[in-house]
């Protein structure tokens, strides 16, 4: 990995990290509905075109249905679960949920796939589950409240729904690229969600009384367009060429970095707490999914008998 290639990942994490904040903004005026199709609209039009200059629309239409499965279980059912957990649950604590996502995706493909489950991905997924536990646990992280333990199932949620798309997305969308394949299962989630979203319009929660789009604050519109097009479109531009350059297995390694930023933006701009226990939690989740996440040992072959 290059010097570049880290200052790239360093800025993913920055950024997506950073995204915990922005839901904390806009979900509170606008809703879970009208946030998650706003979001996946807005990367929409800045990925799309990209696709047709390259000619590669055809292959959207091919591949329609599983585009449309893969985008619901990759950003539409998340961002729902996303958008109500941020009304409840500080962004720190956010982010450090959202790292079990490659636990999840060991776990699924264990049950669906039926890969090995050795030793080592076995503790990594007791370990990972631990830390969750651990910050289930911790009074100064989670506030107080059914609704809080709600919205820390509907996260573990979301990083599950996260787990299922990637091997749907390996089963049936091999075939396209990963720009196409970002671009076509934003573009389906997104011709899912807009309707609704307009229909609805924004579901504001106390104190906040926005009842019309056009009563929505300039401050949260400004969240939602840095959360489409900058922590969705931009990023999965920034994601993309990185697994090109240092491969899919090294460029997940971002999702270690991703709970820093988030503690630390909402540290600094939300004025959130950081316990000895979020940090600890941090610690074994990280641990959890690396361990989850490592190959299967190779069996030594039998002995060869004259």
């Amino acid at each position: 990995m290059t010097f570049r290639d880290m200052l790239a990942m360093l800025a993913l994490a920055a950024v997506w990290g950073g995204s915990f904040l922005f839901l904390h903004v806009a979900a509170p005026v606008v809703g879970p509905v009208g946030l998650a199709a706003f979001r996946v609209g807005s990367a929409v039009l800045l990925l799309l075109p990209i696709v047709l200059l390259k000619r590669d629309g055809a292959q959207l239409l091919t591949y329609a249905r599983p585009l449309l499965v893969c985008g619901l279980l990759a950003f539409g059912l998340p961002f729902l679960c996303l958008s109500v957990a941020a009304r409840h649950l500080p962004a720190g604590l956010m982010s450090i949920l959202n790292a079990t996502t490659p636990m999840w995706g060991a776990f699924v493909g264990w049950l669906w796939l039926r890969e090995r489950m050795h030793l080592t991905r076995s503790l990594g997924l007791i370990l990972g589950l631990l830390g969750v536990a651990l910050l289930t646990a911790d009074k100064g992280a989670i506030p107080p409240g059914s609704g809080s333990l709600l919205a820390v199932a509907l996260m573990l949620c979301a990083t599950l729904s996260y787990a299922l798309s990637v091997h749907v997305a390996r089963r049936h969308l091999h075939a396209l690229s990963p720009l196409s394949n970002a671009a076509g299962t934003l573009c389906m989630t997104a011709l899912v969600m807009v309707g609704p979203a307009l229909w609805l319009g924004p579901q504001p929660v106390p104190p906040h009384t926005a009842q019309y789009w056009h009563e929505v604050p300039g401050t949260v519109w400004a969240a939602l367009l840095t959360l489409g097009i900058v922590c969705t479109g931009l990023a999965q531009i920034v994601f993309f060429r990185l697994i090109g350059r240092i491969g899919p297995n090294q460029a997940l390694t971002v999702t270690f970095l991703i709970p820093v930023f988030g503690m630390l933006w909402g540290a600094l701009f939300l004025n959130e707490r950081i316990t000895s226990l979020m940090l600890l939690s941090t610690i074994v989740i990280a641990l959890g999914t690396w361990l989850a996440n490592r190959p299967a040992p190779l069996r030594s072959p039998p002995p060869v008998h004259p």
